[in-house]
């Protein structure tokens, strides 16, 4: 693991064009004396002299060796191709990588708000779910997901708040702060990376801020945001990590995703996760300032886009073959005793690397799941402990979801709306519209099973 402090996969560059001349065949500032008679010394010379223009001449005949260079045109320059070669358009595909195969699964999940605000009713403030309900136990929170959590080599969440008994509040409506103990609750959670990039890491200021960084740290959790990026190792593949809090206007967010995704680039990762703050609180569908950051992003060299902030789950997209999800929604969340929505996900994707370059072919853009869950395990309140959904409200979560994806245009993924055996829900086509997987079973009764 290794955190870089500083703001301001690889682009693979080269020129695979063979580009031939020459400036002119001379003698190299030779000199020559008054010949002798001694006709086989000229003979050989001349013979010499032949032989390199009858190479010369055979050479520029055949062409570059490679085609497409520059100036040229690629007409009468193809060579034959063996029988099994891949020819797209009358171009030769680049080939498969080739080398040790790695593959790994990354969770992400949305809201995580360890504490209360100081005006919430102290009966079912999540300190007091925390001393009473979970008798002190962090383990209690992610109980219901941990096997998803635990599972994955990385589980990625939005923080909200503050890790503090230092600072003063903010003057603003929600301000929220837990006792730094409650790192412990993200360790006991599976969950080994944080974003702090967002409207709440600074409810209690600077001095609060650097004691949740500090808690973090203390239980191994990874953050990031703001001004500092982070790499996370898994299996020797190197993921970058950012964050952006993309409130904090939406042009300088941009200049300073870029830097960071050259930072990353630079320091060598083969993937890069961002996490962005933005969008409107409460709204289902994507602003344009969302659709628009994040295409730029994947542009840039992101490889996976993950949103936070409107509090609700937003649609999901594939983007040059590349997933973003637009809002995670609420999760293990503190801010509100009983939220407009319960609804919630685990989005869970597994990249796979061939001799270190990431393959996101069909078979590969299929590999994603989604858990439904809600945000409680209580349907009357807020717990605070975030619980997988099956039978009826599994399948309403999942055709809202449907919708919400649909409306991104021919880039909305669509998921079955029915959960298979693991409690996931899978891609009923790919995108694009390329089927690969079976038809949604919506004609099917629903299961008699535990709505909880």
């Amino acid at each position: 693991m290794n955190q870089r402090n500083n703001t301001p996969l690889g682009l693979y560059g080269g020129d695979a064009r063979g580009v031939y001349g020459s400036s002119g065949y001379g003698h190299g500032g030779m000199i020559y004396a008054k010949p002798r008679r001694r006709w086989p010394r000229i003979l050989i010379i001349i013979l010499i002299i032949a032989a390199i223009v009858a190479v010369c001449i055979w050479l520029f005949s055949c062409g570059p060796l490679s085609s497409g260079s520059e100036g040229g045109s690629t007409e009468n320059t193809q060579t034959e191709q063996p029988a099994d070669a891949v020819v797209n358009e009358g171009a030769i595909e680049e080939a498969a990588p080739t080398g040790e195969t790695v593959s790994f699964q990354v969770s992400a999940i949305g809201d995580c708000t360890l504490g209360d605000d100081v005006n919430y009713d102290s009966n079912t403030a999540f300190s007091t779910v925390y001393n009473d309900l979970a008798l002190g136990k962090p383990g209690y929170f992610f109980k219901q997901v941990k096997k998803y959590t635990d599972s994955d080599a990385l589980t990625i969440a939005n923080f909200e708040g503050t890790l503090s008994t230092r600072g003063t509040r903010e003057d603003k409506e929600f301000a929220f702060r837990g006792d730094p103990s409650y790192a412990k609750i993200l360790k006991k959670g599976s969950v080994e990376a944080v974003s702090l990039a967002n409207n709440h890491a600074f409810d209690y200021g600077d001095d609060a801020y650097e004691d949740t960084k500090t808690a973090l740290d203390d239980e191994g959790i990874v953050s990031f945001g703001y001004d500092r990026n982070a790499t996370y190792d898994v299996q020797g593949i190197t993921v970058g990590l950012l964050g952006i809090n993309v409130l904090n206007g939406y042009d300088d967010s941009v200049d300073l995703m870029k830097d960071d995704i050259d930072q990353l680039k630079d320091e060598g990762c083969d993937l890069i996760i961002g996490m962005f703050h933005w969008g409107i609180e409460g709204d289902y569908a994507p602003d344009s300032e969302q659709v628009s950051m994040a295409h730029e992003a994947i542009d840039e060299g992101v490889d996976l886009v993950l949103g936070a902030h409107p509090h609700v789950l937003q649609g999901i997209e594939c983007y040059n073959d590349r997933y973003i999800c637009y809002s995670l929604g609420n999760f293990c969340f503190g801010g509100n005793d009983n939220p407009m929505d319960y609804n919630t996900m685990i989005f869970q994707q597994t990249f796979t690397f061939v001799g270190g370059v990431l393959v996101m072919d069909d078979e590969n853009l299929e590999d994603i799941d989604v858990v439904p869950c809600s945000v409680s395990s209580s349907t009357s309140t807020n717990n605070y402990q975030p619980t997988p959904l099956t039978g009826k409200r599994a399948k309403s979560l999942l055709k809202d979801l449907n919708e919400n994806s649909a409306n991104l245009d021919d880039e909305g993924v669509k998921l079955q709306t029915t959960v298979n055996d693991a409690g996931c829900a899978v891609l009923t086509e790919l995108p694009g519209g390329g089927s690969d997987a079976d038809e949604d079973e919506d004609e099917e009764e629903d299961e008699d099973e535990d709505d909880s």
